[in-house]
């Protein structure tokens, strides 16, 4: 898995740029939140470009775990990267989804991913024992999941202000990741051997 996660780390990056600019949206268009007139409009069109981002993040995730990959795919990203393109696609194929299904189907989605960043964190770790950004993003999804799936009073734009918040997270953690595998391009031989290793009994 070190190897694919090294050769694409700019394909995490940019799943990282995807979560960034959708947080710098949220953020920059607060003051439109304001108007009645103009408050749905801005939702509408934030939860239809969460959806895009969501679904592009989602296709380079998997493109990570299976570009140049050969018989190293990494089949826990590949899930995360599936799980993200699925909530992409339901909320683009239904983009007039009541507030409370749309809380709901985040919640689950972001559980889902968190579980799995998680894991594949852990499997990093025995590569990388100090990396730590996925583990933060995994925990991160989690928190988002447990509070929309628990918080029931959840309003639009509170909601909206949380994904920005979380997506601001989601991006520093991805960017970091990317950037470690980055500057581990020239130790690559040496951690694949090392994985390859029998562990001592």
């Amino acid at each position: 898995m070190i190897r694919v996660l090294i050769c694409n780390w700019w394909l995490l990056a940019l799943r990282g740029v995807f979560a960034l600019v959708f947080a710098v949206l949220v953020f920059s268009l607060r003051s439109l939140e304001t108007s009645i007139f103009t408050r749905p409009i801005v939702h509408t069109g934030l939860v239809v470009i969460f959806g895009l981002l969501a679904l592009a993040a989602g296709v380079s995730t998997v493109a990570a775990a299976v570009y140049r990959a050969g018989k190293d795919k990494s089949h826990l990203l590949l899930w995360d990267g599936i799980a993200v393109c699925t909530a992409g696609l339901v909320i683009l194929l239904a983009p007039k989804m009541e507030l409370a299904s749309f809380v709901y189907l985040v919640a689950v989605w972001a559980i889902v991913v968190g579980i799995l960043e998680l894991v594949t964190a852990r499997a990093l770790r025995r590569h990388i024992p100090d990396e730590w950004s996925l583990s933060l993003a995994g925990l991160g999804s989690l928190i988002l999941g447990a509070y929309f799936l628990f918080e029931r009073s959840v309003q639009g734009a509170t909601m909206i202000r949380w994904l920005g918040v979380y997506s601001a997270f989601s991006a520093v953690a991805m960017l970091a990741l990317a950037f470690r595998l980055y500057g581990l391009r020239s130790s690559i031989h040496q951690l694949v051997e090392g994985a390859e290793l029998p562990s001592p009994k």
